[in-house]
């Protein structure tokens, strides 16, 4: 370091070390967290350069397994993406679709053809038509104005529930994922190594949706600075000290 704390101003993200799978899981639980019902607006615009970043990255996961071979066969990375899927379907379920069809019961049909079930146990053949159409029902629900209901002898403005944009943007994302990982081909089961020693394009634009989601975290917990960690499950990546650690650059803040 030459000048008095310079690495403090550096993009930190760009030392993780790790294998490209628990880089995803990483950056799958910022998105997780950065997509809460209860986080700033600020940290929330965040979301789609970090979804698209995230999908990218896990793109190339697929496609180096599918080209280099893997433990992991090409029905396990479905499996894998479909969990993912899944997980995101009950969550948006409870958080917001249900509150949703309070204002619009007939919306139900359009979600839910099939029912919840029908998305989240659907059989393999039918996977991908049944996300696709989900995914679209997400990107083709319009924002509500404000309406006027009455309460007794009051009455009182609100905003019926109506659907946040990142959801739709999550959702392709993970249907991207998913249909990637349904039509990649393996038959190897040997082992790859998927440690990153040449970090590529994939990882770098990964590195700045993450970083672009900590600065904005910084400065909306600029009082409490501390609270920006919860965004991030640095607990989950390799120890410092090991031969796949952040051994070098900036530390986080």
């Amino acid at each position: 370091m030459t000048h008095y704390q310079e690495d403090k101003y550096e993009n930190f993200m760009n030392y993780l070390r790790a294998s490209r799978s628990a880089l995803a899981a990483f950056a799958d639980f910022t998105v997780a967290a950065v997509g809460g019902a209860e986080v700033d607006a600020f940290i929330g615009a965040q979301l789609p350069g970090l979804v698209a970043a995230r999908t990218k990255f896990r793109t190339g996961i697929v496609t180096r397994i599918a080209g280099s071979g893997s433990s992991q066969t090409g029905t396990d990375a479905e499996e894998t993406a479909f969990t993912e899927f899944k997980a995101f379907i009950t969550d948006t379920d409870v958080r917001h679709l249900q509150p949703y069809f309070l204002d619009h019961p007939a919306a139900e049909a359009t979600f839910y053809p099939d029912k919840l079930s029908g998305l989240t146990q659907s059989p393999k053949r039918k996977r991908l038509a049944r996300l696709t159409a989900y995914t679209q029902a997400l990107e083709g629900t319009p924002q509500l104005p404000t309406i006027v209901v009455t309460d007794g002898p009051l009455q009182q403005a609100r905003t019926p529930t109506s659907l946040p944009a990142h959801l739709a943007t999550t959702a392709r994302a993970l249907l991207t994922s998913y249909e990637a990982a349904a039509t990649g081909k393996t038959k190897s089961r040997t082992a790859l190594n998927d440690s990153i020693v040449a970090q590529g394009p994939d990882f770098d634009a990964l590195a700045e949706a993450l970083w672009d989601v900590h600065t904005a975290a910084l400065f909306t917990h600029r009082r409490d600075p501390f609270q920006a960690r919860k965004y991030f499950d640095y607990a989950s990546l390799p120890n410092r000290s090991s031969s796949t650690s952040i051994n070098q650059g900036p530390q986080p803040a």
